[in-house]
């Protein structure tokens, strides 16, 4: 069945037919597709391949998290029988589609050592020149030109050090782009039309020391971190949240996140202009999304939405069971503005650009079981004028379909994306070509303080965003995670930045993340900061201060005056980690001395001599510095 010809309205774009076609299947899960010259290339973590239309255990041709497919019959294509001795996690071909790049946790290919980063020819043929040596696992990749850029967890490439993201010209050698991406992963990477910028996506915090929560553009020659602004709107990053796909077409770049109660709040698409990353819409569907594709007028989303109430053209689903919809499509121009939403738990995006749904696209696709994640479709792609879904999915419009599926669509028309105005904003709306830090939520929180007040209670403090004045900051968000669930919600108002969590489990380690929110909604959380709640004893005050030291002893010499003192009392209050020493001369400070809690004495020198001085002392705790104590007099010799 033939989809009807492509919407020449860039607002309500018609999408590939429906109708599953039928297609070669494989068992377990596929994570990565790239679609060349005719030719579907999946990988994955399978074992086994059948016909289109073939029941369990008919027609079962062995494979090994590889395979390939013509896109336009669904057939398997005779003679790829390409293997590795682990799963696949991406894939993509060279510009010319002579080469096929493939990437992963494997270690061999075709029975042949390669570490992670392999190529193939079109037929499944390793290519024997090119055998980079990177030691980790590689998550992502994508090719222009002589380069081959990729991404993972991994620390060195042919023995050089190279953090989470690399590359190499295509006879294997290091070239000198290194993106000093501090922590997580490297999930997604994707290049500028011109070439001169990469972006990564994935579940890092920071990139060259600077917060960059789950995105980062960075040159594409040696990597040096340049600017998006996107991610003062949008974000995914840590354990639990991360970027996960990122694809681009013209002078916009998609990237679609997932977030499960981390520090995080994209779960479904953003549109971002090239140039500066600026973001041209949001789809805020709640539910995980993997991957997205742009084909023709229409963006093409995997995920598992259960709501997407705040997307123009969009839908709930208030009762039980919870609808899923796995497979969606919406338009690649913005249409007009998302609404707010006030479900807890899901950031507010309200009067940012919305795309629209596409009406009555969403094939019935099932939940998976070979990952354990309760998922369907994990990638996207297209070419040839099919679109093509793979993931662990095993029924597809309620027929037997296991791991990939097509759908029909047309050839690819010429892109009139660009000729559709942005819409324009709501009287509330934030006006989307202002600097994004001033027209919607706040900016982050810095990174807050948090200690554990006893058995069952912690407390967290921070300071403002910056420019809270022009943000307007109404109140806080404290949320409080054991694990990547979460436990405690506590909002309080603008005026308090230290909030007591009660309630809590000995023993145990909790997360604890600080939002800003004004009229606009809610900012983006900071870093997340962990405290392990004490095994026994009573909870404390978070605000009493140590109590007076004693006044301290002292002895001299001709120019010198050492100081003892006895420890400060903190009965109900948090422990002193630091004592404050002071001495004055004629009512003047002559010297101050910051010594750790353990210290408890304190030699000055170079003092006068036959002087007379004061000296006191006082204890810091969480809490703050308590009272100075009482003056000793002391006379150097």
């Amino acid at each position: 069945m033939l989809a009807a010809p492509a919407s020449a309205d860039p607002a309500n774009p018609t999408p590939v037919s429906a109708t599953a076609l039928p297609t070669a299947q494989v068992n377990g899960v596929v994570w990565t597709q790239v679609v060349s010259n005719g030719t579907d290339y999946v990988g994955g973590s399978f074992d086994q391949s059948q016909p289109a239309g073939a029941a369990a255990g008919v027609g079962v041709t062995p494979r090994s998290n590889l395979f390939a497919y013509d896109v336009t019959t669904g057939v398997a294509r005779a003679g790829f029988n390409a293997t590795t001795n682990a799963q696949v996690r991406g894939i993509t071909a060279s510009p010319d589609g002579s080469r096929i790049y493939i990437v992963g946790d494997f270690t061999y290919v075709n029975g042949q050592p390669r570490n992670h980063v392999a190529a193939l020819d079109p037929n499944g043929n390793l290519l024997p020149g090119f055998a980079p040596n990177v030691n980790g696992a590689v998550l992502s990749v994508t090719a222009r030109g002589n380069g081959v850029y990729f991404g993972g967890a991994f620390s060195a490439v042919n023995g050089t050090p190279r953090s989470r993201a690399a590359a190499v010209d295509s006879s294997g050698a290091l070239l000198a782009f290194a993106p000093a991406v501090d922590d997580g992963t490297v999930r997604a990477i994707a290049m500028s039309p011109d070439g001169s910028k990469v972006l990564l996506g994935g579940s890092f915090a920071t990139v060259a020391g600077v917060a960059s929560p789950g995105m980062a553009a960075v040159s594409s020659v040696n990597g040096s971190r340049g600017s998006w602004a996107a991610t003062n709107v949008v974000y995914d990053s840590g354990n639990s949240s991360a970027i996960f796909s990122l694809v681009s077409r013209g002078t916009v770049v998609y990237a679609t996140g997932y977030n499960y109660q981390g520090d995080g709040n994209l779960e479904g698409a953003v549109a971002m202009n090239w140039a500066d990353g600026s973001v041209k819409w949001i789809e805020d569907c709640h539910g995980d999304s993997y991957s997205s594709v742009p084909f023709n007028d229409a963006l093409y989303v995997v995920s598992h939405a259960h709501d997407c109430s705040s997307v123009v053209g969009g839908w709930s689903s208030p009762g039980t069971p919870t609808q899923w919809r796995r497979a969606q499509a919406f338009s690649q121009a913005a249409t007009g503005v998302l609404l707010h939403s006030a479900q807890t738990g899901y950031a507010d995006f309200g009067g940012w650009p919305s795309p629209t749904l596409v009406a009555g696209w969403s094939p019935s696709i099932n939940a998976g079981t070979y990952t354990g994640a309760d998922q369907g479709a994990w990638s996207a792609a297209a070419g040839s004028s099919f679109l093509v879904l793979g993931g662990e999915f095993t029924m597809v419009n309620g027929q037997r379909q296991t791991g990939l599926v097509r759908f029909q669509g047309q050839p690819e028309a010429t892109d009139v994306v660009a000729s559709l105005p942005t819409p324009t904003p709501t009287p509330t709306t934030p006006t989307p070509t202002t600097p994004q830090a001033a027209q919607s939520a706040p900016n982050r929180v810095a990174k807050p303080s948090v200690v554990a007040l006893g058995p069952s209670a912690i407390a967290a403090r921070w300071s403002a965003p910056s420019g809270a004045s022009a943000s307007k900051v109404t109140g806080y968000v404290v949320r409080s995670y054991k694990g990547s669930k979460l436990v405690k919600t506590v909002n309080v108002s603008a005026k308090r930045r230290l909030v007591v969590v009660s309630g809590l489990h000995r023993s145990t380690a909790y997360r604890v993340t600080i939002a800003a929110k004004n009229a606009k909604g809610t900012g983006p959380a900071s870093v997340s900061v962990t405290v392990r709640t004490r095994a026994s004893g009573k909870n404390v005050s978070a605000t009493r201060t140590p109590s007076r030291v004693g006044t301290p002893t002292a002895r001299t010499s001709a120019t010198t005056t050492r100081m003892w003192w006895k420890p400060a009392s903190t009965r109900g209050a948090l422990g002193v980690g630091a004592y404050q020493v002071r001495i004055t001369l004629h009512g003047k400070t002559v010297q101050v001395v910051t010594v750790s809690s353990r210290s408890r004495t304190r030699l000055f020198i170079h003092l006068k001599g036959h002087t007379g001085y004061q000296v006191s002392v006082r204890a810091h705790s969480w809490a703050g510095w308590g009272s100075w104590s009482r003056t000793r007099s002391v006379r150097t010799r």
